[in-house]
């Protein structure tokens, strides 16, 4: 069975009865009505005397009417199958995103405790700490400076100081230090 196929029936089970039912009604009623007006005119062509020529255009325009009927009904139904197949994807997408997100936050969570970590194994004080992580950030002295309301002396004095309890050459090579293994 084909993929349109398969998604088609399967949409099928998704309809509501009530969508089926309606669906199922119009269809019969209409189908009913074509088949009563194509034997009025058979009817009339044998009974009353009617012209092969216009009957036949009169059968062949409800035959033509009731085709596109039906082709706008199956373009209804498809369009309805577009629909619920979107919506269960944007499910799907939705509910990746948020598992994705909760990852995320979870992993973040416990780099952050890394660092933590690491900053108390260098024996960095609370200060030294806080500058370290707006330097491994990306903040540069005179921003961490401003954050901290602080002079960019005293900032460059705490990076000095992080540099030389953690043995490292400078913000390179901090940021090295914990990014390194993540790339």
């Amino acid at each position: 069975m084909g993929a349109m196929a398969h998604t088609t029936l399967s949409v099928w089970y998704i309809m509501s009865l009530t969508q089926k039912t309606l669906l199922g009604l119009f269809l019969l009623f209409t189908s009913i009505y074509s088949s009563v007006v194509i034997i009025d005119e058979i009817n009339d062509l044998f009974n009353d005397g009617e012209t092969i020529w216009k009957a036949s255009f009169e059968i062949f325009f409800v035959f033509t009417s009731y085709t596109g009927l039906l082709y706008f009904t199956y373009i209804i139904y498809q369009q309805h199958v577009s629909q619920r197949i979107l919506e269960k994807n944007l499910n799907t997408a939705e509910k990746s995103l948020e598992n994705a997100n909760i990852k995320l936050r979870n992993g973040k969570k416990e780099f952050f405790k890394v660092i933590q970590w690491q900053f108390s194994e260098w024996l960095l004080s609370p200060s030294e700490a806080e500058v370290a992580l707006l330097l491994l950030k990306g903040l540069s002295i005179k921003e961490i400076a401003d954050a901290r309301a602080t002079q960019e002396k005293t900032v460059r004095k705490q990076a000095s100081a992080i540099y030389e309890k953690s043995g490292l050459a400078g913000r390179h090579e901090l940021s090295a230090w914990f990014f390194e293994d993540l790339l």
